[in-house]
């Protein structure tokens, strides 16, 4: 073979060498790159699971806390009811109940009820008996029992216990002039020393005082004197 042939020859195996280079390179970068984008989906695949997870771990614990807050503070209570309802009897319920929901148990109220005194929403506590009244009845309970009369009714109980407890200190603030000594006397106003003495003779010889008005017997003591002293004297 001569130079020339060789030359074309050698030629021809150095341009086959390259294409090969070429064609591997060529082949290389894309596998790269297909093995790049199926880690890049395997990752994001991946990520997705995992925030499925953890939003599940997260409405499974928010539906755990969310029964938790609704069970607290409730619990199984028993009462008795009796008086007007259609079967007396004895309650087991939930503590977050109300009076009308026993009732409705034990079948109802009777016709004879006094539904105008019966506060049917009022809380049950555990372990009491609660009595419906009648009409015009009055209940005299005991320590265990709760007549279930409405606010109003509890309200006029409490202005009479209000009322007569005002009376009661207003009646004990007064000066008992039966009992009074010679300073408890000598604080009235318009009655000195002197006419405490007087008081305090009168008493000894004519027994207690009557009323109010019999202290104008004693001398020293007019219709003027009486008017200063009327709202802060009794007799006991």
């Amino acid at each position: 073979m001569n130079n020339k042939g060789k030359i074309i020859t050698f030629a021809i195996i150095i341009l086959i060498s390259i294409g090969g280079l070429l064609c591997k390179g060529y082949l290389s970068d894309e596998v790269y790159v297909l093995n790049e984008e199926e880690n890049t989906s395997k990752n994001t695949e991946d990520t997705i699971n995992k925030n499925d997870g953890a939003e599940n771990s997260s409405s499974s614990n928010s539906n755990e806390a969310n029964k938790s807050e609704k069970d607290v503070g409730v619990k199984e209570i028993t009462v008795y009811i009796s008086g007007q309802v259609a079967k007396e009897g004895v309650v087991t319920l939930s503590s977050d109940k109300r009076l009308a929901d026993a009732v409705e148990k034990l079948g109802g109220l009777t016709k004879n009820a006094d539904t105008n005194n019966i506060n049917l929403a009022m809380k049950l506590e555990d372990e009491k008996h609660y009595i419906i009244p009648k009409e015009g009845e009055v209940i005299q309970n005991n320590s265990d029992s709760t007549q279930v009369t409405s606010n109003k009714d509890n309200n006029n109980q409490a202005n009479n216990s209000s009322n007569n407890a005002t009376q009661s200190d207003s009646q004990g603030s007064k000066i008992n002039i039966n009992t009074a000594d010679l300073k408890e006397l000598d604080d009235i106003p318009g009655v000195g020393e002197a006419t405490a003495n007087k008081i305090l003779s009168y008493r000894d010889e004519n027994g207690e005082f009557k009323s109010i008005e019999e202290i104008k017997n004693v001398n020293g003591i007019g219709d003027k004197k009486f008017e200063n002293m009327k709202d802060l004297i009794c007799v006991k």
